[in-house]
């Protein structure tokens, strides 16, 4: 990935509030490396998410429903394409 795209996620990532350990992920890996450790991360959030959901009411529930069904959503399009 090209050391420009790299900072400009990692800025965003940064400006949302990203977990320190993820930013320190994508800072300091090789592309092969951070592409592993980007799903592991990811995976682990979503149970994370999942988890947390009935402790939730309102629109927070709503927004981290939303959330959820986006991401399976495009990883079931992902391991299609693969």
């Amino acid at each position: 990935m090209e050391r420009e795209v790299r900072t400009e996620i990692y800025l965003s990532l940064l400006l949302l509030g990203a977990d320190p350990m993820l930013l320190g992920t994508i800072e300091s890996m090789d592309d092969k490396e951070l592409l592993a450790d980007l799903r592991n991360w990811n995976e682990a959030k979503r149970l994370e998410l999942k988890e947390w959901l009935p402790t939730m009411s309102g629109e927070q529930l709503q927004a981290v429903q939303q959330r959820l069904a986006e991401y399976e959503s495009l990883r079931k399009s992902l391991k299609k394409a693969a």
